[in-house]
């Protein structure tokens, strides 16, 4: 879905003051990576490495995990391009709302989709504090995509959850997109944890954690033969020169880029809090610095014009997500002062509108 996907800054060029469409943090100091780079602009005169072993080695030594569970890809979204067609044809089930790609994958590669969790109406956000799971009934050879943080909803299903479920289902595949992970301050299932689950693949991205969408970066873990058998679909030279120097640059010298989780997240939180303060609107409960929230007296699509018009300020349409109407929108939180103007003009919006 190429063009339904948030940070729409293109559409507006130098007009947006704020953006709170994207999840990933707008004020990420990458002056070292970048002189990094720049001392390195003749990879681009060569053909990268048509396996990226050597960052791949750097990531698994990093994540003490064998290297021939790592793969790195152009991106997240290659990962589950990949993974989709590996499985060809498979049932996939895709709790949600969550992010479009999956089930566009899917549909790429002839899978029979369901949208539930299960067949009952226990979802797994209301199964978070309830007793035993249940032996859900699920068709043999079927894929679950998590995305954990989830996307837009910003909810954890949390590791106790969620290795119980994957015990007792070995015969489903699991795909856990983590892209988020450094997000959030809940305990998500680690790498090396999931070395002895065979069902199991795990997706990151460093577009996220490093800040550098542009350079499509991402990696997933998994059993060394589901690995294997990706290798043999990918076109060659996916992941350019640039990108496999920087990921090596990040690994080895882990920059922090992101603020103070605690910090910020406690900032996400205030502001979640002054937005449900407006009258006709609502928030959802959020484990991560992004929320998504529902306005009664327009569309989302109207609010996301008004504030582009009015004050520079960029929010996401969520109306798009599969389960979510026209009343919905996401923002991820900024800074204090940014936070306070997106709260003021929605106010302003609200007055309008009433």
């Amino acid at each position: 879905m190429l063009f339904g996907h948030g940070d729409d800054t293109y559409r507006y060029g130098d007009r947006v003051k704020a953006n709170f469409s994207s999840n990933i943090y707008q004020k990420a100091d990458l002056s070292e990576l970048k002189a990094y780079l720049s001392q390195h602009l003749d990879a681009i005169m060569h053909y990268p490495a048509p396996v990226a072993q050597e960052l791949e080695e750097m990531i698994a030594d990093k994540l003490q995990i064998p290297a021939n569970r790592v793969m790195v890809t152009s991106g997240a979204n290659e990962a589950i391009y990949l993974i989709a067609q590996l499985y060809h044809g498979w049932s996939s089930i895709i709790p949600q709302p969550t992010y479009h790609e999956y089930a566009d994958a899917c549909r790429m590669f002839g899978h029979l989709i369901t949208y539930e969790w299960n067949q009952g109406d226990r979802s797994l956000d209301s199964m978070q504090n309830h007793g035993p799971v249940p032996l859900i009934p699920l068709p043999e050879d079927c894929i679950c995509w998590l995305c954990n943080p989830g996307n837009p909803t910003g909810h954890v299903v949390l590791k106790p959850l969620l290795q119980r479920i994957i015990r007792q289902h070995p015969r489903c595949l699991y795909v856990i997109d983590q892209s988020y992970a450094d997000y959030t301050l809940q305990d998500l299932l680690q790498p090396k944890e999931a070395v002895h689950c065979s069902n199991t693949i795990i997706i990151r991205s460093f577009s996220k954690k490093y800040c550098i969408p542009g350079l499509r970066l991402g990696y997933l873990m998994a059993p060394p033969v589901i690995i294997e058998r990706l290798r043999q679909l990918r076109q060659p030279w996916t992941v350019n020169s640039l990108a496999i120097e920087a990921g090596k640059y990040l690994v080895a010298h882990e920059p922090r880029v992101l603020p103070d989780m605690r910090v910020y997240l406690a900032e996400a939180q205030r502001l979640k809090s002054e937005l449900e303060s407006i009258g006709g609107l609502m928030v959802q409960d959020t484990h991560t610095h992004y929320m998504l929230a529902t306005i009664e007296r327009a569309t989302s699509l109207e609010l996301k014009d008004w504030l582009m018009e009015q004050h520079g300020i960029l929010i996401r349409d969520a109306s798009n997500f599969h389960g979510l109407d026209d009343h919905c929108f996401r923002v991820a939180a900024q800074a204090p002062e940014e936070n306070d103007a997106l709260v003021s003009a929605i106010r302003e919006f609200s007055v309008c509108f009433s």
